[in-house]
Protein backbone atom coordinates (compact mmCIF):
# COMPACT_ATOMS: atom_id res chain seq x y z
CA UNK A 1 0.00 0.00 0.00
CA UNK A 2 0.93 3.86 0.28
CA UNK A 3 0.05 7.14 1.54
CA UNK A 4 -1.20 9.89 -0.46
CA UNK A 5 -0.26 13.64 -0.08
CA UNK A 6 -1.73 16.53 -1.50
CA UNK A 7 1.11 18.85 -2.58
CA UNK A 8 1.44 22.27 -4.26
CA UNK A 9 5.11 23.52 -2.83
CA UNK A 10 3.12 25.56 -0.43
CA UNK A 11 4.58 26.44 3.66
CA UNK A 12 1.76 24.19 4.43
CA UNK A 13 2.46 21.48 1.96
CA UNK A 14 6.25 20.96 3.09
CA UNK A 15 5.32 20.85 6.44
CA UNK A 16 2.56 17.74 5.35
CA UNK A 17 5.68 16.15 3.30
CA UNK A 18 8.11 16.06 6.17
CA UNK A 19 4.98 14.91 8.14
CA UNK A 20 4.36 12.17 4.97
CA UNK A 21 7.98 10.95 4.84
CA UNK A 22 8.46 10.07 8.40
CA UNK A 23 5.41 8.50 8.62
CA UNK A 24 6.21 6.50 5.53
CA UNK A 25 9.29 5.61 6.81
CA UNK A 26 7.17 3.94 10.61
CA UNK A 27 5.09 2.81 8.50
CA UNK A 28 7.11 1.15 5.64
CA UNK A 29 4.85 2.50 2.91
CA UNK A 30 5.40 4.39 -0.86
CA UNK A 31 4.22 7.64 -0.77
CA UNK A 32 2.34 9.16 -3.92
CA UNK A 33 2.79 12.97 -4.22
CA UNK A 34 -0.26 14.35 -5.45
CA UNK A 35 -1.10 17.78 -7.47
CA UNK A 36 -3.36 18.26 -9.07
CA UNK A 37 -3.37 21.00 -12.13
CA UNK A 38 -6.48 22.14 -13.26
CA UNK A 39 -7.63 26.07 -12.77
CA UNK A 40 -10.49 26.78 -11.70
CA UNK A 41 -13.06 27.86 -14.49
CA UNK A 42 -14.30 26.02 -17.78
CA UNK A 43 -12.49 24.63 -21.33
CA UNK A 44 -11.62 26.23 -24.22
CA UNK A 45 -7.67 27.95 -24.93
CA UNK A 46 -7.27 29.95 -21.66
CA UNK A 47 -8.31 27.07 -19.91
CA UNK A 48 -5.10 25.06 -21.46
CA UNK A 49 -2.53 27.80 -21.55
CA UNK A 50 -3.29 28.24 -17.59
CA UNK A 51 -2.55 24.70 -17.00
CA UNK A 52 0.27 24.68 -18.94
CA UNK A 53 1.43 26.97 -16.60
CA UNK A 54 -0.15 25.80 -13.31
CA UNK A 55 2.07 22.74 -14.61
CA UNK A 56 5.01 24.41 -15.26
CA UNK A 57 4.98 25.78 -12.26
CA UNK A 58 3.95 23.27 -9.98
CA UNK A 59 5.84 20.00 -11.69
CA UNK A 60 9.22 21.20 -10.44
CA UNK A 61 8.06 21.40 -6.81
CA UNK A 62 6.48 18.23 -6.86
CA UNK A 63 9.32 16.30 -8.51
CA UNK A 64 11.88 17.97 -5.50
CA UNK A 65 9.07 16.66 -3.08
CA UNK A 66 9.94 13.10 -4.95
CA UNK A 67 13.33 13.65 -4.80
CA UNK A 68 13.24 14.56 -1.01
CA UNK A 69 11.72 11.55 -0.05
CA UNK A 70 13.66 8.96 -2.14
CA UNK A 71 16.75 10.99 -0.30
CA UNK A 72 15.07 9.93 3.30
CA UNK A 73 15.01 6.49 1.82
CA UNK A 74 11.09 6.15 0.80
CA UNK A 75 9.51 5.06 -2.37
CA UNK A 76 8.15 8.02 -3.90
CA UNK A 77 5.95 8.56 -7.43
CA UNK A 78 4.87 12.25 -8.80
CA UNK A 79 1.01 12.23 -10.29
CA UNK A 80 -0.06 15.46 -11.82
CA UNK A 81 -3.68 15.22 -12.08
CA UNK A 82 -6.01 17.41 -14.26
CA UNK A 83 -8.36 18.14 -11.39
CA UNK A 84 -8.31 20.90 -8.56
CA UNK A 85 -6.59 19.36 -5.72
CA UNK A 86 -9.71 17.45 -4.00
CA UNK A 87 -10.49 16.04 -7.03
CA UNK A 88 -6.77 15.03 -7.53
CA UNK A 89 -6.64 13.13 -4.47
CA UNK A 90 -10.17 11.45 -4.82
CA UNK A 91 -8.86 10.15 -8.87
CA UNK A 92 -5.62 8.97 -6.76
CA UNK A 93 -7.98 7.25 -4.05
CA UNK A 94 -10.24 5.77 -6.75
CA UNK A 95 -7.63 4.14 -8.61
CA UNK A 96 -4.58 3.96 -6.23
CA UNK A 97 -6.09 2.80 -2.97
CA UNK A 98 -4.08 4.53 -0.97
CA UNK A 99 -3.88 3.42 2.97
CA UNK A 100 -4.31 7.24 4.15
CA UNK A 101 -4.60 11.27 2.57
CA UNK A 102 -2.25 13.60 4.20
CA UNK A 103 -2.63 17.34 3.95
CA UNK A 104 -1.38 21.05 4.70
CA UNK A 105 -3.48 23.00 6.16
CA UNK A 106 -2.13 26.81 6.87
CA UNK A 107 -1.97 30.16 5.46
CA UNK A 108 0.07 29.54 2.81
CA UNK A 109 -3.02 27.71 1.35
CA UNK A 110 -5.48 31.09 1.46
CA UNK A 111 -4.84 31.52 -2.11
CA UNK A 112 -5.97 28.49 -3.27
CA UNK A 113 -8.42 28.30 -0.89
CA UNK A 114 -10.15 30.96 -1.97
CA UNK A 115 -9.99 29.87 -5.79
CA UNK A 116 -10.82 26.19 -4.73
CA UNK A 117 -12.19 26.39 -1.37
CA UNK A 118 -10.43 24.89 1.73
CA UNK A 119 -9.11 21.85 0.70
CA UNK A 120 -8.75 19.64 3.69
CA UNK A 121 -12.40 20.06 5.45
CA UNK A 122 -13.75 18.76 2.04
CA UNK A 123 -11.16 15.79 2.24
CA UNK A 124 -12.32 14.79 5.99
CA UNK A 125 -15.70 15.10 4.77
CA UNK A 126 -15.16 13.20 1.59
CA UNK A 127 -12.56 10.42 2.45
CA UNK A 128 -13.43 7.24 2.36
CA UNK A 129 -9.77 6.52 4.10
CA UNK A 130 -8.47 8.64 7.31
CA UNK A 131 -6.99 11.81 6.15
CA UNK A 132 -4.15 13.35 8.46
CA UNK A 133 -4.53 17.37 8.24
CA UNK A 134 -1.07 18.43 8.91
CA UNK A 135 -1.31 22.17 10.47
Amino acid sequence: MSLAIGYDGSESARHALRTAIDLARDLEESLLIVCGVAPPGGMGEEYDITEEAIVEELAPAVNAAVLQAQAAGIEAEAILVDADPVGALETVMEERSPRMLIVGYGQSGRIRAALFGAIAPKLVERSEVPVLVVP
